[in-house]
């Protein structure tokens, strides 16, 4: 695009390319590996991270999960900040798990934060709504209103040796191997 500027031609820079619409249309099959690369990115662009490291295991092949793209990434920022808020200095870790082989199972990533200390009240409520959640928590019961809007499911478990760990598990996309 050019405008003019005291009668001589000047360019104006596009936009970013990796910058998407809201508006455009939503891709409905997301890689689950490049989801969580870019929702880590973003955290350490906007310097939400506060120097907590945040490791990703993501497989070699291509993590396929028929869902929105957008979402998922939603849901991954969400845990991942919620994570980061209560990590206590220590890391936290995200890994992503492909389909089996012969679809059965579906894609999953889980998010593992091994300082953070929940009672079971407290993780029940953070998942049943995020009225009832309060502040420190809410991430987690939006972040299960968005996976189960995708129509998979997402389970909490917290232990004294291993801290909290949220699993989101999405749809099998059935037989596809036979």
């Amino acid at each position: 695009m050019t405008v003019r500027e005291g009668g001589e031609p000047a360019r104006v820079p596009a936009r970013v390319p990796s910058l998407e619409l809201v508006e455009g249309p939503d891709v409905l099959q997301a890689n689950l590996g490049n989801v969580a690369s870019e929702a880590r990115a973003l955290l350490v662009a906007t310097r939400r991270l506060h120097g907590v490291e945040v490791a990703l295991d993501v497989p070699e092949d291509a993590a396929l999960a028929r869902v929105s793209r957008r979402r998922a990434g939603q849901v991954m920022l969400l845990l991942l900040a919620h994570a980061v808020d209560h990590a206590g200095g220590r890391g936290v870790r995200l890994v992503v798990e492909p389909p089996d082989d012969f679809g059965d199972e579906g894609p999953s990533f889980r998010v593992r934060t091994p300082d953070a200390r929940l009672s079971e009240r407290e993780l029940h409520a953070a998942f049943l709504s995020p009225v009832l959640a309060g502040p420190r928590h809410r991430q987690l019961a939006r972040a299960r209103e968005l996976v189960e809007s995708l129509g998979g499911t997402l389970v909490g478990a917290c232990g004294e040796d291993s801290g909290l760990c949220v699993t989101v598990s999405f749809p099998a996309p059935g037989l596809s191997s036979w």
